[in-house]
């Protein structure tokens, strides 16, 4: 039962994608057929060739031109075929200098053309060499000057093109000398601003081209000065400023860094250093005084007196930004909504890091959250009696408009006999009414006073979040 189940499935699945496809084609067809009637309204002959000669069909004009004729009352030039037939062979030669020029940037030798030969359908025009050579040179070209500039930009040396060129003999595919070498210039000097820039970047003096140079000129490369001074220059004040925010922190000043700069002979930035030592120590203390002031005392002398402990300087604004911060931190801190919610928490506060102004109302709103907490449990209990209460009362009255019931329908009977045992019932059901009454009385009591007590407690509730403001 499974496996033909399965079966239909699959054979309901296979339908479905069968009808998607069939879906697809048609509108495809759609699409083509409205592209069509749009370019024979255009009365474009230029666009329609191109677009046959790019998609690589056979040219077809008395075609197009029935086409059109049925579809469009707009006249067609005279000189229509011979427009279309120009704008074929461009997009012809279009689509194969394309191909060619793909598979040249590819590393594919020239006959690689010929493996299209065989795949082109029927109808179909045929390989276009020509327009596939040319395209194939310019990718050829573009795949060469892409290698040497790889080989430029890792300091290899202008002679390694000898192995590139035995690697492309191996393979039969041609290699362009000319485009190796102009890549090579062009990677070469991307070799020497990197050169520069890493020198800058970690604090080498400029004058360690000398050595760089000597190294190159031994290993056959082209030195390029102005490269690598272009970019050394365009890095340094960057070294600097990224030196001037890491001492900031680390204990040290600009006249150790001076001192080593003349030492090594590296150029000074003395302005980009100290603004960016400026502000990393900015953003020091206004960090202090954010953590400090969330919670905490007002530590800034303390903080001052351990500055040179804690490897960092005290700059000019150091109290103002750190009073600030710790201010407005403070005034976070001291929440009249923030210190009740802690209370609720039950979670530590320290109330006396807020100002004596604010400290009785903020210590009444922590109290108060406290109080509210527990409260909230006395109200959740007592809704939970109010539940349970009316459910007895639910319970009690059902059973009381059963037995009533009942005792109608004794009464009810005519048939019934009075006697002794049916006096003994009558009895028992009397009883029994009476204590169900008692019991739904004693009941509904009990869910009134729940009732006052949850709506007691939900006005102390009230009060008690009223009463922190």
């Amino acid at each position: 039962m499974t496996s033909f189940s399965s079966h239909r499935l699959s054979l309901q699945s296979l339908k479905q994608l069968m009808l998607i496809a069939l879906i697809a084609l048609l509108l495809t067809a759609c699409q083509s057929t409205m592209q069509k009637i749009a370019d024979c309204k255009a009365g474009d002959w230029n666009a329609i060739g191109y677009k046959d000669g790019y998609a690589g069909v056979l040219q077809n004009f008395e075609e197009h031109r029935t086409f059109c004729s049925r579809h469009t009352d707009a006249s067609q030039p005279a000189d229509a075929a011979a427009i279309y037939q120009v704008a074929w062979a461009k997009g012809d030669w279009a689509a194969w200098a394309e191909k060619g020029q793909v598979d040249g940037r590819s590393f594919l030798p020239l006959t690689q053309v010929e493996s299209y030969s065989a795949k082109i359908p029927k109808d179909h025009a045929p390989v276009n060499r020509p327009a596939y050579e040319s395209g194939w040179l310019v990718g050829n070209a573009a795949f060469w000057q892409d290698v040497g500039r790889v080989s430029g930009s890792v300091g290899e040396s202008l002679a390694q093109k000898e192995n590139h060129r035995a690697d492309a003999a191996a393979r039969q595919i041609r290699f362009d000398e000319a485009a190796y070498d102009s890549g090579w210039q062009m990677g070469n000097r991307l070799y020497w601003q990197n050169a520069g820039y890493q020198d800058a970047h970690n604090g080498i003096a400029d004058s360690n081209l000398t050595t760089r140079a000597a190294a190159a000129k031994t290993a056959g490369l082209l030195v390029q000065a102005d490269a690598y001074r272009a970019a050394w220059n365009a890095e340094i004040p960057n070294y600097w400023k990224t030196l001037g925010e890491q001492d900031a922190v680390s204990g040290k000043d600009f006249a150790m860094r001076r001192a080593e700069a003349q030492r090594s002979g590296l150029k000074i930035f003395e302005a980009e250093y100290q603004q960016s030592w400026e502000t990393r120590l900015a953003a020091y203390w206004t960090q202090a005084g954010n953590e400090d002031g969330f919670g905490h005392p007002f530590l800034l002398e303390d903080r001052i007196a351990h500055a040179a402990q804690n490897r960092v300087f005290v700059i000019a604004r150091t109290r103002e930004l750190y009073t600030n911060a710790w201010e407005l931190q403070n005034t976070r801190y001291c929440n009249v909504d923030d210190a009740f919610a802690r209370g609720r928490r039950n979670e530590r506060m320290a109330i006396e890091v807020c100002k004596p102004n604010v400290q009785g109302q903020i210590k009444r709103a922590y109290l108060s959250g406290q109080d509210y907490e527990l409260t909230t449990a006395k109200h959740n209990r007592a809704h939970a009696e109010v539940d349970e209460y009316a459910r007895r009362v639910r319970d009690a009255r059902a059973r009381l408009e059963h037995i009533n019931r009942d005792i109608a329908g004794h009464f009810a009977d005519k048939k019934r006999v009075i006697n002794a045992e049916t006096l003994r019932e009558d009895k028992q059901h009397e009883n029994e009414r009476h204590q169900l009454e008692e019991q739904l009385e004693r009941a509904e009591q009990q869910l009134a006073e729940a009732r006052r007590r949850e709506e007691m407690l939900e006005q102390q509730l009230l009060k008690l979040k009223r009463d922190i403001y």
